[in-house]
């Protein structure tokens, strides 16, 4: 899923003029602290088992392995002007996803990770706002 954020033309305007480190920085970190509801919302969604299982790596895991392995992470493109955070599982619960979310032709589908992010989408956008101003702030007190 992608979202574009339009309408925030001061913000980036602001952001322009700091420069592309700091202005960089400031947007990873406003988008990693908009994705945190969406993750709350995941962990919260996610299928919980009943019973301890086997991962393919052959380790023996209790129920809600997937809850706990649920993850964000940022990345900031190499010329600094844009971002991106995924959420998602660690790779030894990738059977939440492929399975679960997506299903089989034997497993029913359990959206669990889009229902999350279709839940909270607002209040992504609206936190990513203030956390971006927030983060612009930051950077202007420091200089």
């Amino acid at each position: 899923m992608t979202e574009k954020i339009e309408g925030l033309r001061e913000l980036n305007n602001q952001l322009a003029a700091m420069g592309a480190n700091a202005s960089g920085k400031a947007l990873r970190n406003a988008l990693s602290s908009a994705a945190l509801p969406v993750v709350k919302a995941a962990k919260a969604n996610v299928p919980v088992g009943t019973t301890m299982h086997r991962t393919y790596k052959g380790r023996l895991v209790a129920p809600g392995f997937a809850s706990r392995s649920i993850r964000r992470r940022s990345r900031l493109s190499r010329d600094k002007r844009s971002a991106t955070v995924r959420i998602g599982v660690v790779p030894e619960a990738f059977y939440v996803v492929q399975f679960l979310e997506f299903g089989k032709s034997r497993i029913a589908r359990q959206p669990w990770l889009s229902k999350a992010y279709n839940s909270t989408r607002s209040q992504v956008l609206s936190r990513f706002q203030s956390q971006l101003k927030r983060q612009i702030e930051k950077a202007a007190r420091v200089k």
